[in-house]
Parts: C-alpha cells; structure tokens; sequence
C-alpha cells in the first residue's frame, strides 16, 4: 500500500473541486481578471461620455461651464451688496449694439457689472460701481430677451424665442443708462469710458434680497451661449443646443440650467 502525504490529498481535494467547477483555477482567475477589466473600460468609457456631453464642443463648452459659474458668483454677489448696504443692488449687461458710434463689439452682451444705489450727502441717489466691469470668456455671450434678433444668429440657426420655455434671458431692458465708479465721483461713466452712457439689460435685488427687476411669478433667466465673435460685428449665435445659465427666483434662490431644454 502507498502511503500519500497531506500535500497529496490537498492537490487531490484541488484538483477534484476544479473538476466539479468545470473550470481549472487559473482559467477562474483568468476570466475574473478580464471581467473586471471590461468593467473598468465601461467605465471609463461612460465618464468620457458624461464629460463629453457636459463639455459641450471642445474649448467652447469649457467656456460654457466657466462663464455659468462666473454668472451665478456675480448674481451672488449683487444680491449680497442689496443685503449687507440695505439698498438697492443691480447686475447690469452690456447691451449697446454695434455699430453704433460708441458701443464696444467686445463687450456687447459679455460684459457686466455690479452695481448697489447710494445716497449721497446732498440727499440724490447714485449708482455706483461694486469692483470693475468682468467680461465672459471667450467665445461666450449672454442670450438677450426675446425675440433675439435674426443679425444675432449665425445663418441656419434657429432659435426658440418662447419667453416660457425658449434659452432666452428674462430681464429688463433700459437706455441712456450710465453710473459712477465711487460715491464720491462726480463724473458719470459706462463700464469704464467717462461721460457715456448706453443700453443695458439687467436684473435688480431689493434690500430683502427679493428680486425687484422682474415682477411676475415666474423666475427670471439668464441664458448664456456660444457664438462667433468679431471686431465691430455682432455675435452670431452657432449652437441653439450649446446653452447654459440660471434661474433666479423672487426670492433671491439660484438654480442652474444646464441645457437649452431646461429653460
């Protein structure tokens, strides 16, 4: 009789477990180790999806996100002046068209600026500039309300002009507009040229933070796209899908909008 070590049985006991298995063990780890590397390729292939869609096309769609961030800070940032001073605050566009003698191709409907009402020592009431004037990257504008002009699109595009449902910006409109850069100037400027004045849309906040500008219940929006940029020329919209920007609700609440289906 063979005497067989405890090695043996333990090879046997192997051996027989992988025959009932139907699959020897290194065919076992093989196939989990391919399972999981499909795995990790599906993911990495849904993420490049994801970042795809949330970039939008390239560059542009990077700006896109960038230029959204910088809008909510600075409606943020104009309903805290309302707050904290216990005044009025207004977030004001850029909105003197080209080509008109004194408008600014580069910053028509991509510059903005803070702005909060002031008394001064004689008792009259100012706007006065909160910091400089920002402008949205780069090929980024805001979407003016509705219905945005036929010269603002770029040919072949069309764009949803329904104010309820369309990527079109809720806001108010007002011209011969200007401001000062401090309280305590006497000159009047707009954004930044002295003695001017012009067209701007803008969004308004009570000391409450209550938005002020807009007096119905539904929020106000502000659309943000991209579009083919120019000296002296008007922005050509190019992508009534590459949309983002924000609701602003009566009370003050920022949501964000991702897309142009979400206005």
């Amino acid at each position: 009789m063979t005497l067989r070590s405890s090695s043996d049985f333990s090879a046997t006991g192997q051996a027989a477990s992988g025959v009932r298995s139907g699959k020897p063990r290194s065919a076992v780890r093989g196939f989990t180790l391919i399972e999981l590397l499909v795995v990790i390729g599906l993911i990495f292939t849904l993420v490049g999806g994801v970042g795809l869609a949330l970039m939008g096309r390239g560059g542009e769609g990077a700006a896109l996100l960038n230029a959204q961030s910088l809008l909510t800070g600075l409606v943020g940032a104009t309903r805290a002046q309302a707050a904290l001073h216990q005044t009025s605050a207004r977030l004001v566009i850029y909105a003197q068209q080209p080509p008109a003698a004194n408008a600014d191709a580069a910053k028509y409907l991509r510059a903005l600026q803070v702005l909060r009402l002031d008394t001064l020592a004689n008792g009259t009431s100012v706007w006065v500039a909160v910091g400089d004037p920002v402008t949205l990257p780069a090929p980024i504008c805001v979407v003016p309300p509705s219905p945005v002009p036929a010269n603002h699109l770029r040919s072949g595009v069309a764009w949803n002009n329904n104010v309820a449902t369309g990527p079109v910006s809720v806001l108010t409109t007002a011209t011969g507009f200007n401001y000062r850069g401090q309280s305590t100037a006497v000159a009047n400027q707009f954004f930044g040229v002295q003695g001017q004045s012009g067209r701007i849309h803008y969004l308004d906040f009570g000391a409450d933070g209550t938005v002020t500008s807009n007096t119905s219940t539904n929020p106000t929006k502000i659309a943000l796209t991209t579009a083919i940029l120019g000296p002296s020329a008007l922005p050509a919209f190019d992508n009534a899908n590459g949309v983002r920007g924000l609701f602003i609700r009566k009370s003050g609440a920022i949501s964000l909008v991702n897309d142009a289906t979400g206005f």
